[in-house]
């Protein structure tokens, strides 16, 4: 029983976004793929177009996206943060 709870915990910690301004306020311009999914988490969705990534982190009415070319940030905006 100990070991189900525990990995349920982890399943759903698995899942979590930090759709926050903490969060937001920490992406920089420049930062690679992996710095940022470790600050906001595993992004909502993704999609690739002429080059250019962008990903979307969604929690409730909160939104970060992140634009990236040649997996680095260049340009980062947010909806609904407090």
């Amino acid at each position: 029983m100990k070991t189900l709870m525990v990995m349920a915990v982890l399943v759903m910690a698995a899942g979590c976004t930090h759709v926050n301004q903490d969060a937001f306020q920490q992406l920089d311009v420049g930062m690679n793929i992996e710095k940022v999914e470790g600050i906001l988490g595993k992004p909502s969705s993704c999609s690739n177009e002429l080059g250019n990534r962008e990903c979307v982190w969604l929690d409730g009415g909160r939104e970060i996206r992140v634009s990236y070319i040649d997996n680095k940030v260049v340009v980062f905006s947010a909806n609904g943060l407090q």
